[in-house]
């Protein structure tokens, strides 16, 4: 233990920084923002209390650090799902490509949407990134399918919606559906309605 300790200690902070995140992440996902401490980073990461203030200020900037991370790796997911610019797809299919991307995310690394949806009192991160995501994909559908701007804000607005669900669904209950499974009927069902043949 003393020789990681050595060696961790010619890390500077930049370096240091994205292993800090790293170990702070199945903390946060797993206890919340207010039940995780600096000690306990700090022990999780293998290295002293010191070393972590370093590296972030503060919980709060730790914090911010390890969202504004998830977010992007998030984000970048969306972005590999949707189609190539001056492509038109199809409603139903971009619906369903969409979600079916995020939810392999999700399943992928669970830790990290927990952290994105973690909130904390008297914050209101999370509508603000919601209202972010709505305008972005119903530019993106704007743009990229035959849908008129009226319908394409209600289609944005529904992939975060459904997306949310999808989230709740794969962390609530692992293993129930399939990613692609669950993209397909979700797209469907809002798509076409309850009734409709798979």
């Amino acid at each position: 233990m003393g020789t990681t300790r050595t060696r961790a200690a010619h890390l500077g902070p930049e370096l240091r920084r994205p292993l800090v995140l790293d170990a702070a992440l199945p903390l946060f996902a797993r206890d919340g923002y207010a039940a995780v401490s600096m000690q306990a980073i700090a022990d999780a990461a293998g290295v002293s209390k010191p070393v972590v203030y370093s590296c972030f200020a503060s919980k709060e900037e730790l914090f911010e650090a390890l969202l504004l991370r998830e977010e992007a790796k998030l984000w970048a997911w969306v972005e590999r799902a949707l189609p190539a610019a001056g492509t038109v797809a199809e409603p139903e299919g971009l619906l369903r490509d969409g979600l079916a991307t995020l939810l392999r995310a999700v399943q992928a690394d669970p830790d990290a949407l927990r952290v994105i949806y973690l909130q904390r009192a008297g914050e209101r991160r999370i509508e603000r990134g919601r209202h972010h995501w709505e305008q972005r994909l119903t530019e993106v559908i704007a743009a990229r399918t035959p849908v008129p701007a009226r319908e394409a804000a209600v289609l944005g607005r529904t992939l975060v919606a459904m997306a949310e669900l999808g989230f709740r669904v794969e962390l609530e209950e692992p293993g129930a559906w399939a990613p692609d499974e669950l993209a397909a009927y979700l797209a469907r069902l809002v798509m076409r309605g309850v009734s409709a043949p798979a």
